[in-house]
Order: structure tokens, then C-alpha cells, then sequence
């Protein structure tokens, strides 16, 4: 991907800045913020082009139908699955880790073409998923020019706040040693919050219910869910339904239609009930309400603010609305109702005291004045102040109004985008191809190792070394290969009990064996075989070739022999790395038609002339008994049992 050049001086030599706002249709508040910043933008009095396009869609169809449709169903449908994935994202770093090199994978490159097709002075974000691409494009140098993110929460920074941006504009002074920590010092500024200018007009609440077509007396609710109309918006309705004091509330379903068909044909016989859908006459209905009750805090809550509307939060506590709205609460900013019980107190207390209410509008609009029973509006540049928690949140401002420097004000956001600073350094192109190195090398060493340790391809390796484990040799004699799997301390004395009885076979203990158990067993006319130990270490494969020549030397074996597989498997439990190994020290596996148990039952299905058959036995006289039983079983169908190099020598 070729870079996009930032410019020292405004694109084009026309003087004008390119502005570029990159949002995404993941609820309102995000693209409520980008035209917020545009209205700033272009009322300034910096010539300066801004365009807000949709960042999620120009990351590509794949993402955008991810991230939006599958937000939107796990709100409605299920929270708690929003609550899941988020707490992961929160406090398990391979998982945020992971989630951030997906949407890099995915959205990177669709993300510059789009970018470079604007060729910007400088590029905002205002959701969070298109954050973390736009601050790995800037950090790569792929895009050169200042980068800007937009934060309106108070916390789970870890998606707002990135290293790749150059600044980011924050609606909350408690953001900032958070943004900072992540990001690094000087990364953050407080701004007045991006609401629209029609927030901080001056309304009188009784006009603006006039308007609205709704009662002037009594108590006005407003209940939201927000852009997507989400939450238990039913369940508030019919608790303030039983509130007196209320004469009318206002409910709104968003985008969502199935809601606002479902809302109108349940309380269509009430007629305090009033259902809009999405509406853009959200700043009348601030003015107008004396309380709101919002589902999922953000920039709805800003917006209320600036209108000196005070705020309960109910119905969607998952994710990071949990979150943001518990600290909210804790600032004193809005009320958090857990139950419809706390909902009716909590939006009870925050009615104005009892008052006329042409003096009671008076009081909630600073720019009015009573005069002989009327209501003045009284115009004025400076915006209401609200109430709430004074420093909190950065007073609201008109985009008119030119920035302010006094100590402890805050500028506008359209000032700090219009004057980006370049604060990030990319990252060096010989650093980023060395650690692509690093990573590619990390990958085939972690896929070499886990092929070479596990059992699961085996059956496929061994198909392409030509390796084939023996279970059955072709023979004309009616004879059976018997390997007996004895403790190592046990062998010798387990060999003469079965010599005895007349019975001879091949004996595995798993070790390098001693001269003397060795010459002990020839004596007896019977032999032994190498074998693979089980064992769980990962890296167990890497002593495969050693031990099996080792044990190979001890037995006077030539380049060619077999050897037992530990219990398992395909290919007798072998993994990739073994049966790699053991092909190059020229032995052949032997896995056995049949494995079992001298103390367990005899097998099920017939045995045939050549099977080579694994018999366990621990030591003890009553399986010394079971091979004679075995051997027994065998004879009744005309076979005899043998060691294996007998059987392999009648092939």
C-alpha cells in the first residue's frame, strides 16, 4: 500500500484543509458525533473541506456485516452474550490482541484505498473498531497525515484509545490518564462535547412541548433506546404509566420497526403514551422532558446535558453501557436504576421541585425571564450551563463561538482537528519487515512443533513416508506373533513362568536392557524388542531416534528392526516427530492387530493366522495366568503362539 502523504500546507494550495470523518451506523451516538464535528468544522472560520463517510463499510462487506449486524443481534436478542465477548475483550489480552489483528487483516488495505480517494489534511475517527485500523495505518506509515479519534465514553478506552493516533478528543476529564496511559503522554485533550448546535440553543420547555403537540402540565418523560432501540423500553413505559405525576411520555424506538410497531399496538389505548420512531427532533424533546430515561448512555446523555434534562439509565446493563453508566453515576451525571422499582424512585427524584409551571421552565432555561405571566426567550452567544458534576464533562458550546484559552476552559473539537498536530512517529520499514520475519518465523516453528508433537496427521505422515506399523505378517503357518508388555524388574522372572508352561514370545519393557536379561531370555527362546515409552512432554519425539538406537545397540539389532508403539492412535500412538525419527533410524513400528490386557477378556472378533497381538501384563500370577489363557484361546482355533521374528520368518 502506498503512503498518503500528509501536506504541510492545505491540499491543493487552495487554502482549504481536507477533513475526512470516518463513523460507522453502529448506533447514533458515533455518527451523531461526526455530524457534530462537521457542523463545527464547517461553521468555523478556517476554510476547511470536511466529509464523513461510513469507516466500517469501507472497511470491507466482511466486517461491516460482523461487527454492526452481529452488535445489533446480540443487543436485542442477547445482552449476555455482548456482556461475554466484552468482558473477554476487557481482561484477556490475547483475546483483545486477536480481535485487533483481525480487524487490521481485514479492514486495513480497503481502509487506505478509501482514504486515499479523499487524499486528506487530516483523517477523524469516531468509532472505535475503525480507530484501531486508521492507528495501524498511521503507524505503518500508510497514512502520513495527523490522525484524530473521537472518545464519548468514560471507559473500556482499550479500543478508543490507540498508540497510531495523534490525538484524541475526549468528552470526559477522567478519560484522560486513562487515554494516556494507553497512547502515551500528550495524547489527549478535553473538548467541549460534539453534540449538535441545536442542543445549545436556549428553549422554553412549555414552547417546546407546545410544539410538540404534548400536555404543558404534569410531568413529561422521554424513554430511548437509543439509535437501534434497544433495552426493556416496554418495561419502563408501563412503570411510569403508574407514576401520577406524569402526563405524558414520550417513547422512542429508534430505528428499530419491529419495536415501534409493537410499542403503538400495546399502548395505543393510552393515551399519556406518545411511540416515535428515529426522529430528529431530539433537542425539542430534551427541552420539553423533565427527565429522560436512556438505555445505553453515550452521546445521548451529553446531548441531555446540554439541555438540563437529568438522566436515568435503565434497561440494557451489558457491556460497556454497564460500565459507562456505573461511572456516570458515580460522577453524579445521571441516575442508574437496576429494577423498575429504582427506575420509578430514581426518575421521581429527579423532577423539579413543585412549582407553577411557567416559573418551573423559567428555572430549567437560564436564557428565560418571566415577565407578566409570559415567557421570554432572551438570546444570547454564551450556551446554558447544566447541571451535573461541575468538571466532569467540558461545558457545552456554541460551534460559533471562537475557542477558548482561559484557564480550566476547553477548546472546541473543530480547533484541535483544523490544527492537528503531528505527534506519532511511524515505525521504521526495516523494523516492520523484522518483526514480520519474527512473526512468520514464530508461526512455522509453532506449526512445526505441534505437527511434529501430535498424533492427529500421523496416519497421513506415515502415508507419505511409506511407513506401514505391523499388525498382521503373510504367512502359510497357522501362527500368531505374541509381544508381552512387562515392567521392566519383571521381565525375566514373567519369562520363565510362561517358558514353563511352554509358551514363548517377545518381551518390551520399555528400556535399554541389561546384558545379563538379555542373555537370560535367549536361554529361554525368546527375544526382545525396542520400545517407545508413552510419555506427555511436548517435545517427547526429539529422544526418539536416540533411545530406539540405543536400545537397538544393546540388543545387537542391524540398521533394520522393529519396535513397539506406545498405546494409541492409527499409528499406535506415534507422533508426526516419531514416526519421522524412527524411520530414519530404520526402524519399523509394530502396533499389533490386537492390544490387550492379560487380566481382561478375551477378544471378540476371531484371530487370524500372522496377527500380531500386544499383551499387557503387570507382573502378577494372575496375568502370568492370562497369557496362559490367551495362548489357550488361541489353540482351540488351531494357532499357536511365537515370538515375532518367528512369525516373521515363516512369511
Amino acid at each position: 500500500m502506498s503512503a498518503l502523504r500528509g501536506k504541510s500546507t492545505p491540499s491543493g494550495g487552495s487554502g482549504r484543509r481536507r477533513v475526512l470523518i470516518l463513523s460507522a451506523d453502529v448506533g447514533e451516538g458515533h455518527a451523531a458525533a461526526a455530524r457534530a464535528l462537521a457542523e463545527q468544522i464547517e461553521a468555523s472560520a478556517d476554510d476547511a473541506e470536511v466529509v464523513v463517510i461510513d469507516g466500517l463499510a469501507a472497511m470491507g462487506r466482511v466486517l461491516r456485516q460482523v461487527v454492526q449486524d452481529g452488535y445489533r443481534v446480540q443487543l436485542r436478542f442477547l445482552p449476555w452474550s455482548y456482556s461475554v465477548v466484552y468482558w473477554l475483550l476487557e481482561h484477556v489480552p490475547p483475546v483483545r490482541w486477536v480481535t485487533r489483528w483481525q480487524l487490521r487483516l481485514l479492514g486495513a488495505r480497503p481502509l487506505a484505498r478509501r482514504i486515499a480517494e479523499y487524499d486528506p489534511d487530516v483523517v477523524v475517527s469516531t468509532y472505535p473498531a475503525v480507530t484501531v485500523v486508521l492507528a495501524r495505518l498511521r503507524r505503518t506509515g500508510v497514512v502520513s497525515c495527523p490522525t484524530i479519534a473521537t472518545i464519548t465514553d468514560l471507559t473500556g478506552l482499550f479500543f478508543w484509545a490507540q498508540p497510531g493516533i495523534d490525538m484524541h478528543l475526549v468528552m470526559y476529564g477522567e478519560s484522560l490518564p486513562s487515554v494516556e496511559r494507553i497512547a502515551g503522554e500528550g495524547s489527549a485533550r478535553l473538548v467541549h462535547p460534539l453534540i449538535s448546535a441545536e442542543f445549545l440553543q436556549p428553549r422554553c420547555p412549555l414552547q417546546a412541548r407546545q410544539a410538540l403537540g404534548l400536555p404543558t402540565e404534569g410531568r413529561m418523560v422521554v424513554v430511548s433506546g437509543g439509535g437501534w432501540g434497544v433495552g426493556d423500553i416496554e418495561g419502563a413505559v408501563r412503570e411510569l404509566c403508574r407514576v401520577p405525576d406524569v402526563s405524558s411520555i414520550v417513547c422512542l424506538a429508534g430505528r428499530n420497526e419491529q419495536l415501534h410497531e409493537h410499542l403503538g399496538a400495546t399502548f395505543g389505548q393510552e393515551s399519556r403514551v406518545h411511540v416515535y420512531g428515529f426522529t430528529d427532533q431530539m433537542p425539542g424533546l430534551l427541552a420539553a422532558a423533565d427527565v429522560l430515561v436512556h438505555s445505553t448512555g453515550g452521546v445521548t446523555c451529553l446531548e441531555a446535558r446540554a439541555t438540563g434534562t437529568p438522566v436515568v439509565s435503565y434497561g440494557l446493563p451489558v457491556g460497556h453501557a454497564r460500565l459507562n453508566t456505573r461511572a456516570m453515576a458515580d460522577l453524579e451525571l445521571l441516575r442508574l436504576a437496576n429494577d423498575v422499582g429504582e427506575l420509578r424512585e430514581h426518575v421521581q427524584a429527579s423532577f423539579p421541585e413543585d412549582a407553577p409551571t411557567l416559573e418551573r421552565d423559567a428555572r430549567r432555561d437560564p436564557a428565560a425571564q418571566v415577565e407578566g405571566g409570559r415567557v421570554a426567550i432572551v438570546q444570547s452567544s454564551a450556551p446554558p450551563e447544566a447541571p451535573g458534576a461541575a468538571g466532569a464533562v467540558a461545558a457545552p458550546e456554541s460551534p460559533t463561538s471562537p475557542p477558548r484559552t482561559n484557564a480550566g476552559e476547553h477548546p472546541r473539537a473543530a480547533d484541535i482537528v483544523l490544527g492537528a498536530p503531528r505527534r506519532v512517529n511511524p515505525i521504521p520499514l526495516w523494523r516492520l519487515r523484522l518483526v514480520a520475519f519474527c512473526v512468520q518465523l514464530v508461526l512455522v516453528l509453532g506449526l512445526g512443533m505441534w505437527t511434529m508433537s501430535t498424533d492427529e496427521v500421523s496416519a497421513l505422515a506415515a502415508a507419505v513416508l511409506h511407513v506401514h506399523t505391523l499388525s498382521q505378517v503373510r504367512t502359510n503357518r497357522p501362527d500368531v506373533g505374541v509381544i508381552v508388555r512387562a515392567p521392566a524388574d519383571e521381565v525375566t522372572r514373567v519369562a520363565r513362568e510362561l517358558a514353563a508352561r511352554g509358551i514363548h514370545a517377545s518381551f518390551a519393557d520399555g528400556g535399554v536392557h541389561a546384558p545379563a536379561t538379555i542373555a537370560d531370555l535367549r536361554a529361554l527362546d525368546d527375544e526382545l524388542l525396542p520400545e517407545l515409552p508413552p510419555g506427555s512432554s511436548l517435545l517427547r519425539w526429539i529422544r526418539t531416534r536416540g533411545a530406539l538406537r540405543s536400545q537397538a545397540r544393546a540388543l545387537g539389532l542391524s540398521h533394520r528392526f522393529y519396535f513397539v508403539t506406545p498405546r494409541g492412535g492409527r499409528t499406535g500412538g506415534l507422533t508426526v516427530g516419531q514416526l519421522l525419527l524412527a524411520s530414519t533410524a530404520g526402524a519399523t513400528p509394530v502396533s499389533g492387530a490386537l492390544r490387550l490386557s492379560a487380566r481382561g477378556p478375551l477378544p471378540q472378533r476371531p484371530t487370524r493366522a500372522g496377527d500380531v497381538l500386544v499383551v499387557g501384563v503387570d507382573g502378577s500370577g494372575v496375568s502370568v495366568l492370562g497369557v496362559e489363557r490367551l495362548v489357550s484361546w488361541l489353540g482351540a482355533d488351531g494357532l499357536s503362539a511365537e515370538p515375532l521374528s518367528a512369525l516373521t520368518r515363516s512369511r
